[in-house]
C-alpha cells in the first residue's frame, strides 16, 4: 500500500466480471498486496476437467450448469481452506448472477464476503478480449448476459469501472477500500438478493 499500511487479511474477496473487464490480470496483483494472500482462478479449477468438461454455456446445458456448480463449490472449499490458516483467499470468476452469488456465500464459512465486479463498459471488454492471444479469446457474444449482470445484480458489492485504470491501479484501489465498499457479508449477517430461482 502506498501509505506503508497493511490490508486486513481475514475473510474472502471475490473479483467478478465480464471475459476482457481485467479478472485474471487484476486478482494476482490484489493478492501481492496483502501480507498472506491466495489466488484462486476458477477457470483454473474448471479445466482440471480433462475429458467431458462443458464450459459456460456450452451443450449439453444441464451438464455446463453442473460442472458450474462443482467449479463454485471447489472453489470455495479452497477459499475456506486458504482461510483457516489466516491467508486470505482472491477468488476470480463470473459470478453473474443473484442466485449464483447465493450458491457461492451459502458455501463459504469464512467472513466477511467482499464482492467486486470489475465493470469497464461492454465496448472496452469486447476490445480487450479481441487483443488475446487467439487460444485465450471468449468465441461467444456474452453481450446479453453483461446487461443481465448489470440489471440483476448492480448495486450488489462494489461495482468498479476500471477502464481508465492500469492493473496496478485497480489493483492498489481494490486492496485499499475493498472492505469498505464490497462487503455483502459478515458472520452475523448472510443477506444478499434473495430470488426464487436456483444456479
Amino acid at each position: 500500500m502506498s501509505d506503508g499500511s497493511e490490508p486486513k487479511s481475514t475473510g474472502c474477496l471475490v473479483v467478478s466480471g465480464m471475459p476482457g473487464a481485467g479478472k485474471s490480470t487484476v486478482a494476482p496483483l490484489v493478492a501481492a498486496r496483502y501480507p498472506r494472500a491466495a489466488h484462486i482462478s476458477g477457470d483454473v479449477l474448471s479445466y482440471m476437467v480433462v475429458q467431458g468438461r462443458v464450459g459456460f454455456a456450452g451443450e449439453p446445458a444441464e451438464e455446463s450448469r453442473r460442472q458450474l456448480r462443482l467449479c463454485v463449490r471447489n472453489m470455495c472449499a479452497l477459499a475456506d481452506n486458504f482461510a483457516a490458516d489466516d491467508i486470505l483467499p482472491i477468488v476470480e470468476y463470473p459470478i453473474d448472477s443473484p442466485e449464483l452469488l447465493e450458491f457461492m456465500v451459502g458455501l463459504l464459512r469464512t467472513a466477511p464476503v467482499m464482492f467486486v465486479v470489475l465493470a469497464p463498459p461492454l465496448e472496452v471488454c469486447r476490445e480487450r478480449n479481441a487483443a488475446r492471444p487467439v487460444r485465450e479469446r471468449v468465441d461467444f457474444d456474452y453481450g446479453p448476459q453483461y446487461r443481465a449482470m448489470r440489471e440483476r445484480l448492480g448495486g450488489v458489492g462494489w461495482w468498479l469501472d476500471n477502464s481508465d485504470r492500469t492493473p496496478v491501479e485497480t489493483a492498489d484501489l481494490i486492496a485499499a477500500h475493498a472492505r469498505d465498499r464490497a462487503r455483502v457479508t459478515s458472520r452475523a449477517d448472510h443477506r444478499v438478493p434473495r430470488t426464487a430461482g436456483g444456479v
